[in-house]
């Protein structure tokens, strides 16, 4: 196997693997989306305090005062929101979803392509076409084998997630049937 001491050295005996390893993810980017996907964040958080500055009798320095403080508790709950301390309307919001889209698949073809050519290397062929198609076919299928595993791993949350929703939805109602019928005994001591 080749040695290498700087990243440029890396780069330049692996750079064909790689280049081409991207063409083979792009090419399975393009064939999953249909299109070429940015990455997406999307967090399902809610904050209403706002509504509280829309009221016309606060005061300029009142109403100022105020914003200023519903800004920085509205900071607060985010932080806390994304550490995972869900109260209030958050309570029950989808769980935060960050995928990397295009960047994420680019990155997958960088390993698949590393993969490939040191696989040829390893081998002992020194041809270029082995390189080129390896790198492709690896890029390609690589990203394809992490696809399915990620698919999986999304279904799984969703579900387990959504069965910590029932089961906090179950609790909630069985607590108001409880208060309900300590109320209903409560007015019936007081008739009696």
């Amino acid at each position: 196997m080749e040695d290498f001491k700087t990243i440029v050295e890396l780069w330049e005996i692996y750079k064909v693997a790689i280049l081409v390893s991207l063409v083979g993810a792009l090419i399975g980017h393009y064939k999953r989306n249909s299109c070429i996907l940015l990455p997406i964040v999307s967090i399902d958080y809610k904050f209403k305090d706002f509504r509280k500055l829309k009221r016309k009798s606060y005061s300029t320095f009142k109403k100022g005062l105020i914003g200023l403080l519903i800004t920085l508790k509205a900071f607060v709950y985010f932080i806390l929101y994304l550490v995972g301390i869900r109260f209030g309307d958050n309570k029950d919001t989808d769980p935060i979803l960050f995928e990397l889209g295009v960047i994420g698949d680019l990155i997958i073809g960088i390993g698949a392509g590393v993969i490939a050519q040191s696989t040829i290397i390893m081998s002992g062929a020194h041809d270029q076409l082995s390189v080129v198609v390896t790198a492709l076919l690896a890029g390609f299928a690589g990203l394809s084998y992490i696809q399915k595993f990620q698919k999986e791993s999304l279904d799984h949350a969703g579900i387990e997630y959504r069965s910590k929703l029932a089961q906090a939805e179950e609790y909630s109602v069985q607590m108001k049937k409880e208060s309900s019928s300590n109320q209903e005994v409560a007015a019936t001591r007081e008739k009696i």
